[in-house]
């Protein structure tokens, strides 16, 4: 249940940029943070500079050109492997994502003493110091930012200083920024070295005893005079009002927070989760862009962005948007479908012109517009990122069961990922092989990364791939023998001493940040913790992880733990994950930074670089602990600490399987109660964790199961068991 506790709360003033308050509407952002002056960081989700990196357009830069160069193994080819292909990240300071810049509302004087504060209900900030009174927030329907200030103040704009810096100095070297005073109206605006503009607006209005500051960040993409417009529709939004603009915006919020709720007996854990969503909101918007590594709050160090802000699809897109479907936050989260839907032109042409073959294939570290960016190319140009990618058309059907969705663009998305592997994939000795194969980030950018085909990665997704698309095909009536046949030339997993292995001759040799070879457990679902030969693979598998320890982990890593043994049912040490995760990771604002920033000794990682991935792959091994449904039946409170059984746990509106919403609470070790809600007619099975064996619904039906056993109810809109 969210809780006034778990508002962002400063009692001194905030001088780091990724300690300031957070606000966000999906397309805007902005952090509010300094002493004097008082810092409005500006960012939008579609500001980008989008020039390709030079080396993408040699005639080199190919698939084949890359299998090449890995297998002749001669440091001549690798020298022109790491130019091709891996220093590319560092050659040119673009493509990359861009802030905006920064208004400044200079008091006078400077201070520690600024208070501040963002409700979580409200996504309203305040701040105040002395005789000084801001409230703030970020429209959630207008898509601009509003602030009603009691206090004189001069207000500027400041740029970010890499805007100008020559190239050589980690700069952009582009046209100096104008910087305009018209009347009530301020604006800078941002020439490029391309035709894109962009620029920052605001107005401010003065009255008696205050002022309003209405702001924006905009650009040329759409509308060429966009500043004129912007001021239009800025003047009208001020003649609507603060007030009006602020009621519709509480409405929207308090809508967003009567989706789903958790009420758990940890205080911590439970705040992390509940500002994770916040910032979710904050950042993910049906009809904008998915978020990228930094969501709306690029960084302002007045430096580029770290790894330019960009999507990362071996990882950071991925755990974004993986609980938001759980959390039954469907059009906040459907942003990264409907972004992956729009931009498949490209991802065929990049299928053809880097791959050479027809099909869906992204590259695995992209732009904004779906183009190659750079990176390790174990990664960042590896193949099987895109089925990683498309898992996501895949759970949002299963969790809706909308079978138009799956016939117009999950089996279709799918159906082009497939054609391109069929193209991609040899054939040796009647089995399939990627011509390379990786196991991200195993052995970082090294020669010694390219394992033996196909590793475990690899080729759990490759079965998930050609599995997904036979079960599509039997249920849309369509011939899947072509995915069926793939499917059963795929070897079985590498499994060594009894552990999943990297490849067929390596085990993961020392302790390592990312789980990639364990894929197939999580989150593939394709070896479940079902039989005792799966269990008994888990453990080991588990144990040998827990053997190398957690000394190059990142933040992230401790969430995806959390995920392994909410499979495995171990609920203590799910736990432990989460509360290490919550302690060592999280800012006060609730920003993930990726290193052992508090020095807590969990792992030798001492920096705090911002990425939001994180917090949501925590959401999702919690909402895990809490229910599970991927084994055909709904598993409650499958996880459960020892420290939590003598306590109430409930969770709220949570989806499962087919659209339906669950509601439970548990106490002494069992499930106490289980709502059901569903449009229409639905057969829905349960794990009888009830602590007996007559239940009775509430219709005043009694169902009678064995303690452990799985047992079917049918109903219509809605149905208590207890």
């Amino acid at each position: 249940m969210l809780k006034r506790e778990y508002d962002i709360v400063y009692d001194k003033s905030i001088l780091q940029w990724d300690k300031a308050l957070p606000l966000g509407n999906g397309k805007i952002g902005c952090l509010v943070y300094g002493g004097g002056p008082l810092r409005f960081a500006l960012d939008s989700v579609d500001l980008w500079d989008k020039r390709p990196n030079p080396v993408t357009k040699e005639n080199g830069f190919n698939y084949k050109n890359l299998v090449s160069l890995v297998k002749s193994n001669d440091e001549k080819s690798w020298k022109e492997h790491n130019r091709l292909f891996d220093n590319i990240y560092a050659q040119t300071p673009y493509p990359t994502k861009l802030t905006a810049g920064r208004l400044e509302l200079d008091f006078g004087f400077k201070t520690d003493s600024v208070l501040s504060k963002i409700s979580l209900k409200t996504a309203v900030a305040t701040v105040k110091f002395g005789d000084i009174s801001i409230e703030i927030f970020l429209s959630a329907k207008r898509f601009i930012g509003v602030a009603k200030i009691y206090g004189d103040f001069n207000l500027s704009i400041v740029a970010p200083e890499y805007v100008n810096k020559a190239e050589s100095e980690k700069g952009l070297n582009y046209p100096q920024g104008e910087f305009l005073g018209d009347g009530q109206f301020l604006s800078y605006i941002q020439p490029t070295k391309t035709d894109f503009v962009y620029g920052i607006v605001a107005l401010k209005k003065q009255f008696n005893d205050h002022c309003e500051l209405y702001f924006t960040v905009e650009n040329n993409a759409v509308d060429g005079s966009f500043i004129e417009n912007v001021k239009r529709r800025l003047q009208s939004l001020c003649n609507l009002g603060y007030e009006k603009l602020k009621e519709e915006h509480l409405a929207w919020w308090k809508n967003y927070w009567k989706k789903s709720s958790i009420d758990i007996c940890d205080k911590q854990i439970e705040k992390v989760y509940y500002r994770s969503y916040y910032l979710f909101a904050s950042c993910s918007r049906e009809g904008f862009y998915p978020m990228p590594l930094q969501g709306v709050w690029t960084a302002d160090d007045d430096n580029l962005p770290p790894w330019k802000g960009d999507y990362h699809h071996d990882t950071n897109t991925q755990l974004s948007y993986q609980s938001y479907l759980k959390a039954n936050r469907l059009k906040e989260g459907k942003v990264f479908i409907d972004y992956l839907w729009q931009q498949k032109d490209n991802f065929k042409k990049f299928a053809k012109d880097f791959y050479g073959v027809d099909g869906i294939l992204l590259p695995g570290v992209s732009t904004i517009d779906g183009k190659p960016l750079g990176g390790w190319p174990q990664y960042a140009l590896s193949p099987t990122m895109t089925i990683w990618s498309a898992q996501s058309f895949d759970e949002y059907y299963l969790y809706t069961g909308d079978k138009k969705f799956l016939s117009t663009q999950a089996y279709p998305f799918f159906k082009g990922v497939g054609q391109a592997f069929l193209e991609l994939l040899e054939e040796k000795n009647g089995k399939l092989y990627l011509p390379l194969s990786t196991s991200p980030e195993i052995f970082d950018s090294t020669k010694e990364s390219y394992l033996i085909p196909n590793t475990n990665f690899d080729l759990a997704l490759l079965k998930y791939l050609f599995k997904t698309l036979v079960s599509y095909s039997q249920i849309l009536d369509k011939d899947g023998s072509v995915w069926q046949n793939a499917y059963d030339k795929l070897d079985d997993f590498a499994i060594i001493d009894g552990v999943l292995a990297l490849d067929k001759q390596k085990k993961l040799p020392q302790t390592h940040r990312h789980f990639s070879h364990v894929q197939a457990m999580y989150p593939l679902h394709l070896i479940n913790y079902d039989n005792d030969i799966n269990k008994k693979l888990y453990k080991k598998t588990i144990e040998q992880i827990e053997y190398l320890g957690t000394g190059m982990w990142a933040g992230f890593s401790f969430a995806m733990s959390a995920q392994l043994y909410a499979m495995e049912y171990e609920g203590n040490s799910a736990y432990e994950r989460l509360k290490q995760f919550a302690n060592g990771f999280v800012e006060e604002n609730g920003f993930h930074l990726n290193g052992d920033f508090k020095n807590f000794g969990y792992t030798t990682l001492k920096y705090r670089p911002f990425t939001l991935e994180s917090l949501f792959g925590f959401c999702d091994a919690l909402q895990e602990t809490l229910l599970q449904e991927h084994l055909g039946y709904l598993h409650l409170f499958s996880a459960i600490p020892v420290g939590w059984k003598d306590n109430v746990v409930k969770f709220n509106n949570f989806r499962s399987y087919n659209g339906v919403i669950v509601s439970a609470k548990y106490k002494n070790g069992k499930t106490q109660t289980l709502t059901l809600k569903r449009k229409g007619t639905a057969l829905v099975n349960v794990l009888n964790n009830f602590g007996k064996e007559q239940l009775t619904l509430s219709d005043g039906r009694k169902i009678y199961a064995k303690r452990g056993e799985i047992f079917s109810v049918k109903f219509e809109d809605k149905i208590l068991i207890n």
